[in-house]
């Protein structure tokens, strides 16, 4: 914000939740913003999710597979790990992983990806997690990941970060969804 000449506040309360405030200053231009919702991206392929809220595993299986991908859902790191060697080894890799970021008691999706690149480096990792302020989000590369989404995620924004990875060419691409347009509480 400060980059902008812009600034950020929060009101609080308790019980009753809290309202940031986004200032950033007015410009002369004309700017024109429309939030279009498209469809999400069809293709195909196998993709791990790792997650431990079973919700969000079904919710990533239901969303992608009539998108046309073969979704395994796993809730740990080292279970992710047993599934991606299992693969390996039948020669039926995954082409893509999902990861959430923080398991709670077990191997987080930093320690479980850092791990699959020394088994494959060619692993295409997506981070996802609801921790923004996570160094990972912001340096998802530095930990072997090649794109990342912030949850909570449409439907859409999934389906296409899915296809975009699998269909990059250029590692060195940069594939982040977010949709920071959010409803204000009342």
């Amino acid at each position: 914000m400060k980059n902008h000449d812009g600034l950020i506040t929060v009101e609080s309360k308790v019980g009753v939740g809290s309202v940031f405030s986004i200032y950033l200053p007015a410009t002369d231009k004309q700017v024109a913003f429309e939030r279009t919702r498209s469809e999400p991206a069809k293709g195909k392929g196998r993709i791990l999710a790792l997650d431990d809220e079973e919700a969000i595993c079904e919710l990533v299986k239901a969303a992608l597979t009539p998108l046309g991908y073969e979704v395994t859902t796993v809730q740990d790191g080292q279970s992710a790990i047993t599934a991606y060697k299992a693969a390996m080894s039948e020669d039926r890799k995954f082409d893509a992983v999902i990861s959430d970021l923080t398991i709670p008691g077990g191997m987080g999706g930093a320690e479980c990806i850092k791990r699959l690149v020394e088994m494959d480096p060619s692993v295409k990792a997506i981070v996802s997690s609801g921790y923004a302020m996570d160094p990972v989000m912001s340096r998802y590369r530095e930990y072997g990941f090649c794109a990342c989404i912030a949850k909570p995620y449409e439907v859409s924004d999934l389906g296409h970060i899915v296809h975009d990875v699998l269909e990059s060419k250029n590692s060195a691409e940069t594939l982040i969804y977010h949709d920071f347009v959010q409803s204000q509480l009342a």
